[in-house]
């Protein structure tokens, strides 16, 4: 069915379940699904900082919930609180500085496993099925990586567990499709958080190299990830399913040329 996009709240009636939502990326689009309409339980393991949330929020209708989304019967905690129309899987990390695969034991691989990609297929279990019997279609979105696209030396289990959550974003379009529930990702690169602190890491000396490491010239903020994912929840996006958003200013594209700072192009990403 054609939508005809209407003026207003994008989200509005609607009800939003975003994981990871109390800091960085989710926070900022927990504030953006509020903003548009969106009634969201915001999950996160973070009591303080939901607290916090909970106060900026105001009078916006917005409940939150402290779990651990990793943690056994968490998936079916969050479904007795609501009944959403849009989910988000926010969480995600790292989880430890860059080690080769080789030297790692496997318990890392296991916990991995749990945060980046685990969650998403037992939080989508539980709330699929209620989304489809509700019949009023619905969107959920995964947060991935602009490293399930290329390599990335140091987090080889992170990278094929982000990946892996793209091929479930895929196959989970096709099967979905028929009841209107539609499922997308959004691959981000790096975005300035409490969490990736980038620029407190390169320092005001290096500050100049941001130039050069993206073709639109700067690194990404948690409003450029809301505005993906907003788009992506709502009506503005009623016949994209199956793909990923990638919000990256242009570095994936680039495929490892980066702009000089003076003018010109190299895959030398250390010339100046």
């Amino acid at each position: 069915m054609v939508t005809k996009h209407q003026p207003g709240p994008l989200l509005a009636g609607r009800t939003a379940v975003i994981t990871g939502a109390a800091a960085g990326i989710g926070r900022g689009i927990t504030e953006a699904f509020l903003a548009h309409g969106a009634r969201v339980l915001a999950v996160d393991v973070d009591a303080a900082a939901l607290a916090g949330l909970d106060k900026r929020a105001g009078d916006s209708p917005l409940a939150t919930l402290r779990v651990d989304v990793t943690a056994p019967g968490a998936a079916r905690r969050i479904a007795d609180e609501c009944e959403p129309d849009v989910v988000v899987h926010n969480v995600g990390h790292f989880l430890r500085p860059p080690t080769e695969f080789g030297s790692e034991a496997p318990a890392a691989w296991a916990r991995s496993h749990d945060v980046n990609f685990g969650h998403v297929l037992t939080l989508t279990h539980a709330l699929l099925p209620g989304m489809v019997s509700r019949g009023r279609g619905g969107s959920i979105i995964t947060l991935t990586t602009v490293e399930a696209f290329r390599g990335i030396p140091g987090h080889v289990a992170y990278s094929a567990y982000k990946a892996a959550a793209g091929q479930f974003t895929r196959s989970l379009a096709v099967e979905t499709g028929r009841h209107g529930v539609r499922v997308n990702a959004i691959a981000p690169d790096v975005v300035e958080s409490r969490q990736l602190p980038y620029s407190d890491w390169v320092g005001e000396t290096d500050r100049w190299r941001w130039a050069t490491w993206a073709p639109l010239g700067r690194h990404g903020t948690a409003d450029d990830v809301a505005g993906a994912a907003l788009f992506l929840a709502s009506d503005l996006s009623s016949f994209v399913t199956g793909t990923t958003v990638h919000v990256d200013g242009g570095t994936l594209a680039a495929g490892g040329w980066y702009p000089r700072h003076g003018g010109g192009w190299t895959n030398r990403p250390l010339d100046p």
